[in-house]
């Protein structure tokens, strides 16, 4: 299950190393083997491996943990 989060100052991104800032967002989830590790992402990361993505809703631009809408 992916969870946006906001840090609290504390969290590392386990693709990169970079330490989160306080008050910005990442991404924790289960990682792909499935063995229930959690794994944290920075945005960038994110974005990078297409875990998140930018979409525009009422004429902003939002960054947006949520997988995109089979159709």
């Amino acid at each position: 299950m992916r969870r946006g989060c906001i840090s609290l100052g504390e969290i590392k991104c386990d693709s990169c190393g970079k330490v989160v800032p306080s008050a910005q967002r990442y991404l924790a989830m289960e990682d792909e083997a499935g063995k229930g590790k959690i794994v944290r992402y920075c945005v960038d990361c994110c974005v990078e491996k297409k875990l998140a993505r930018v979409r525009e809703e009422k004429g902003e631009k939002v960054l947006t943990f949520f997988p995109e809408k089979e159709a």
